[in-house]
């Protein structure tokens, strides 16, 4: 095995926008997946999906209509920075907390905040968080690791057994965690990982396709995953297909994933080009539809209690429905980047606020 490489990474916040920056010397990439298509030992499909017509971008509504449906908790120091959101049976709202903070944060259903420090420095990164099947909370962590965190906030750190960057983390249909890593070797993969922390097996995914993203588990039972211009399955016993997105603007760096209330997989594209920014709906079968959307920059998805599509973006967010109508809400707060996203205790929407300096909030939309 090959020593571990630091990955070089650069927290950019561009403006009101917060993006990572993982920066890979990638070599031939036609050329590896070309020679790592041979080394899987079974066939990657390549399916070109069909691109439907586009849905409907409604007129969002005026601020003052929706301002008081919003409303924020301040984290308090020291913790900070939240990214992505996982909710555990008790109510609590868990949070990986990124930059410097670099730590896991809880929220009771009482209002009492948590903070647990992760490495105590600059030196780790979790950007994804789950609830795994042994019941804790489990998160990847972009320096080459991955972690379990227990109700009391005990955290086990465990490295993966090669250079990569964890960038999505899932619970499995199989009672394992799932996670999607880039490579700074241009070999990402797929990792089955065991509750008790090892990992199982690694499932190299092709090297065309970019690194792997946002991993999710589909109404098909397989694990599904985002690729730099791919959207990916595997099932558990390790057959990957690899279904293409189109070329130019229809590419547009895809990032998380999640399995609708209509049996598709949707996901969101952070850079689709053009003004406004774009989400897919793939079918199990491979079929995929782009709908736009009345913002850009968009960041994370989820399904919420009223059956919609619920996503942040830009200093927004919005909803779409399952047939493509899409409705911006602009969040009160000045220069915000929201970023995860999910139904929250209250059965309303709850989203993690960036603010470029350290700090950040829980935003809560309620719904009607």
């Amino acid at each position: 095995m090959r020593a571990p490489v630091h990955p070089k990474l650069v927290w950019a916040l561009i403006g009101a926008g917060a993006l990572l920056t993982v920066e890979l010397a990638i070599g031939s990439i036609v050329l590896a997946g070309m020679l790592l298509a041979v080394r899987l030992g079974h066939p990657v499909v390549a399916v070109s999906p069909v691109r439907s017509s586009p849905g409907v971008v409604v007129a969002s509504p005026s601020p003052l209509a929706y301002a008081k449906r919003f409303r924020e908790y301040a984290i308090p120091s020291p913790g900070g920075t939240p990214y992505a959101l996982t909710l555990t049976p008790d109510g609590s709202v868990w949070f990986t907390e990124a930059e410097c903070t670099s730590g896991i944060g809880r929220r009771s259903t009482d209002g009492e905040w948590s903070h647990w420090s992760i490495t105590g420095g600059c030196n780790s990164q979790p950007l994804a968080i789950t609830r795994g099947p042994d019941g804790n909370v489990w998160f990847a962590d972009v320096w080459g690791f991955y972690g379990r965190v227990t109700a009391t906030g005990e955290i086990t750190r465990f490295k993966m057994p090669e250079a990569s960057y964890p960038l999505g983390i899932s619970a499995g249909p199989d009672g394992n965690l799932w996670i999607a890593a880039g490579s700074p070797y241009s070999k990402p993969f797929i990792a089955q990982i065991s509750p008790s922390g090892p990992v199982l097996t690694e499932f190299p995914v092709s090297t065309k396709a970019g690194e792997a993203r946002g991993i999710v588990t589909g109404p098909d039972g397989a694990l599904w995953f985002t690729e730099s211009n791919a959207i990916g399955r595997l099932t558990t016993t390790g057959k990957l297909t690899e279904y293409p997105l189109p070329q130019g603007t229809g590419s547009g760096m895809p990032y998380q994933i999640t399995a609708g209330p209509d049996g598709h997989l949707w996901f969101v594209e952070y850079t689709p080009g053009g003004g406004g920014g774009r989400i897919g709906r793939m079918s199990v079968s491979g079929q995929l539809t782009e709908f736009e959307t009345p913002f850009g920059g968009l960041q994370w998805i989820t399904v919420g209690p009223d059956k919609a599509l619920w996503f942040t973006g830009a200093g927004s967010i919005g909803r779409m429905t399952t047939s493509g109508v899409a409705t911006a809400y602009s969040i009160p707060t000045y220069r915000v980047q929201p970023v995860g996203i999910m139904t929250g205790p209250d059965g309303n929407m709850w989203f993690a606020e960036n603010f470029g300096d350290g700090t950040g909030k829980l935003g809560v939309f309620t719904l009607r």
